[in-house]
């Protein structure tokens, strides 16, 4: 139980943006008199990102409530429980009869590099075995889930006492991960393979992001966070399906919402911003693209 409340907080890291909060993607999402801002974020960062840029810290004070993609601070004790039925094997076998051998060794090494024992990985859906490779791994760099920029506000609403509401439940989050279905087995071998890169792939993406290069930022991401037979799992199950989910609840939001997606569900044709203005609504955006400031270290 206590593994996987330290895993929650970056469940979302293979589905979403690493990077530094030198100008993030913030914008101003309005139509008729309702407000909201729109903050493309991060899962994990370093104290360092701390306090955020003044046109987010000034539009968080002014909000009057906080929208995530899940609400983390708020799981009833049934949801942890089934929460277990997702993300571990109910068919009596462990993970080493789910894989193949070599995969297996390959996992094992993997997992007492990263501070993880056999014992931990045995009862896990090879998903689920992936996501946890990926957390122990993170942990060793200089990044910190805990400080990842939701954290960091659900913390804030929590102390403030500013309602947190989230687009979806844990346990349609998990739902949408465990849908990469027979292709578990590639996704934890593409894991297996990128492991030994993870923290120059964050700093890849933090290069991008600080210098405004959309595409470069887009191309570094989706390519961390599935493998090229992955892809239009990624793109049509993770992103758009939860997307167009999203965008239904719109209009029961309180305005005024402060509202705190991974910035890879902005952009695209099936991205919010697009979608968005599908609707009716006008972009205003608060931070500026160009050439950054040095990286915070």
């Amino acid at each position: 139980m206590r593994l996987h409340r330290l895993l929650l907080p970056f469940l979302l890291c293979l589905l979403l943006p690493l990077s530094v909060f030198a100008d993030p993607a913030f914008y101003k999402v309005s139509k008729g008199d309702q407000q909201h801002w729109l903050l493309g974020s991060i899962h994990a960062g370093k104290p360092s990102l701390y306090p955020l840029p003044d046109p987010i810290e000034r539009a968080w004070l002014q909000s009057r409530a906080l929208v995530l993609e899940v609400d983390l601070t708020h799981i009833s004790q049934q949801q942890w429980q089934e929460m277990g039925a997702i993300t571990r094997l109910v068919d009596g076998k462990t993970l080493k009869e789910h894989v193949p051998l070599d995969l297996y060794r390959r996992t094992i090494i993997a997992a007492g590099q990263n501070g993880l024992t056999e014992n931990m990985l045995a009862p896990l859906r090879p998903w689920f075995a992936a996501i946890t490779l990926t957390q122990a791994a993170l942990e060793r760099t200089d990044f910190r889930s805990a400080l990842g920029v939701d954290q960091h506000f659900a913390k804030q609403a929590g102390d403030s006492g500013k309602p947190i509401i989230g687009f979806e439940t844990l346990l349609e989050q998990l739902g949408y991960l465990a849908s990469v279905g027979d292709n578990q087995t590639l996704m934890l071998e593409s894991t297996l393979d990128e492991l030994p890169e993870l923290e120059r792939g964050f700093r890849e993406v933090m290069k991008a992001w600080e210098e405004g290069d959309e595409a470069t930022l887009i191309n570094l991401l989706k390519s961390e966070m599935a493998p090229p037979k992955l892809q239009a799992w990624l793109e049509q199950t993770l992103l758009a399906e939860r997307n167009h989910n999203w965008l239904k609840k719109w209009s029961t939001l309180p305005n005024e919402s402060f509202i705190v997606v991974g910035a890879l569900h902005l952009y695209g044709d099936q991205g919010l911003l697009a979608l968005l203005e599908q609707q009716g609504w006008r972009i205003t955006p608060l931070t500026e693209p160009g050439p950054r400031k040095p990286a915070r270290q």
